[in-house]
């Protein structure tokens, strides 16, 4: 399809519709075999466009024999396609807003996500409610690119700390107030490396290979778990508070005994800061119990 008959049909117009409309332009005024000949609309159909086109004011008919036909000027019609487009574009918002009022809304704590436009819209959304940290769990370097745009624009407000398995960050290049760090082995959690044994390996059930690319953490009420299902991406959004305050403590305690990556203040910083707020801690107890 040409790009200007895709263009009308976007606006409304059927294909043969746009076809005739645009021949029309084209010729200037012509008969019905010269229609056809020109807009590739098959002879059968052509009188009923013909007709259809006239009663929405797109052409005008001249009497004679044979009839001749001529296009209405292209600004004209493209007016009246885009007023009925908006029109149809306001009801349309008018009728749905009346069913979402009508709709019983039910909190679900977990969703799926399929296409990789509803990923990217729901990634923006949770990175848009972080107000004080987000931390992310990157497992591909591809995809954190993919979405670097988002996260970099948070990072000026709020902080922002990416953690790496071993070897993963290699040849990443640093991003400005983003912290980024190598994962350290952690054994607290169920006596294994949660990284390494857990997060890291592709895991098979029933003949499907799940990958798991990234995980975002906003705060602590939001999470994101980014995957591939037998090389398609999916996503699962997760607001249940159990699980998303488990996941916040687990990732800051892996941070702190991640290593920095890169030579930028600022990672090392970030890094340091959360390790001196801990020994600060331990200090304190400790003064606390030999007075």
């Amino acid at each position: 399809m040409e790009p200007i008959v895709e263009n009308l049909t976007r606006l409304g117009l059927t294909e043969y519709e746009a076809k005739i409309y645009v021949a029309l332009v084209g010729l200037g005024e012509a008969n019905v075999r010269r229609i056809h000949e020109i807009s590739n609309v098959p002879r059968a159909r052509v009188y009923d466009i013909l007709n259809s086109l006239s009663k929405k004011g797109f052409i005008n008919i001249r009497q004679g024999s044979p009839l001749m036909y001529s296009a209405v000027r292209p600004d004209s019609v493209i007016s009246l396609l885009k007023k009925d487009l908006d029109s149809a574009a306001n009801d349309s918002v008018k009728t749905l807003e009346a069913l979402s009022i009508g709709a019983e809304q039910n909190y679900s704590p977990i969703w799926y996500v399929h296409s990789e436009w509803t990923i990217l819209k729901n990634l923006e959304l949770l990175i848009e409610s972080v107000r004080k940290e987000l931390v992310i769990l990157c497992f591909n370097t591809e995809t954190l690119h993919e979405f670097l745009g988002p996260i970099a624009a948070v990072a000026g407000r709020h902080t922002v700390n990416v953690l790496f398995p071993r070897g993963v960050a290699t040849g990443f290049s640093p991003v400005k107030s983003v912290s980024f760090f190598e994962a350290g082995t952690v054994k607290d959690f169920f006596g294994v490396n949660i990284f390494e044994k857990v997060f890291s390996s592709p895991i098979n059930r029933e003949g499907i290979d799940f990958v798991l690319e990234c995980i975002l953490v906003a705060d602590d009420h939001d999470s994101m778990f980014i995957y591939s299902q037998n090389g398609k991406r999916m996503a699962v959004i997760m607001t249940l508070p159990f699980i998303t305050s488990f996941q916040s403590q687990l990732f800051n305690q892996m941070i702190l005994h991640a290593s920095p990556v890169g030579t930028t203040g600022d990672h090392r910083k970030s890094g340091n800061a959360a390790m001196n707020q801990e020994e600060k801690h331990t200090h304190t107890s400790d003064e606390n119990e030999n007075p």
